[in-house]
């Protein structure tokens, strides 16, 4: 009888540590941004475990060398991680904020490219989103598979991470 119930709690166990591995796992994902017309595309790596997430310039199924921005998501709470995107605005190929990330690492030709780091301020001060729902722009959540905001402006597509 003690066998059988340690068989059981053996099963139990080994259940729940898979149901974990693969929660972390599905933590961590892929999402491909393009304007409207899909002349550009960015990559953006989020790695949950490690509260890292990487911007790319390109489509790529892996972190690349070059072209891209590191940042430290450990303060962005999971119902306010988004992110906002403008294509082709005030001179630069792409506009980019994650709001209360921390820039860790750029290697983006900063010209053509603008991350920021926390959401535009309105007349009154206040952060918002605004400047990212106007034309060529839109804003998605990266956890909660949502559409782009709006949804005319943009494509997103989700990927899983190998």
């Amino acid at each position: 009888m003690l066998i059988k119930k340690l068989s059981v709690f053996t099963v139990l166990s080994f259940g729940l540590i898979l149901i974990g591995c693969v929660a972390v796992e599905s933590k961590s994902n892929i999402l491909y941004l393009y304007p409207k017309d899909s002349s550009q595309v960015v990559t953006v790596f989020s790695n949950y475990s490690d509260n890292t997430r990487t911007i790319a310039v390109g489509r790529h199924s892996v972190s690349p060398k070059s072209n891209y921005v590191k940042l430290d998501i450990s303060k962005i709470r999971d119902d306010g991680d988004a992110i906002g995107i403008c294509w082709n605005k005030n001179g630069h190929s792409w506009e980019m904020v994650n709001n209360d990330a921390k820039i860790v690492e750029i290697k983006l030709d900063t010209t053509k490219y603008v991350v920021r780091e926390n959401w535009l301020r309105d007349k009154r001060e206040i952060p918002n989103s605004a400047y990212y729902e106007g034309t060529d722009c839109f804003v998605v959540e990266t956890f909660d598979y949502s559409k782009p905001k709006p949804q005319e402006n943009g494509i997103v597509e989700r990927g899983i991470r190998n």
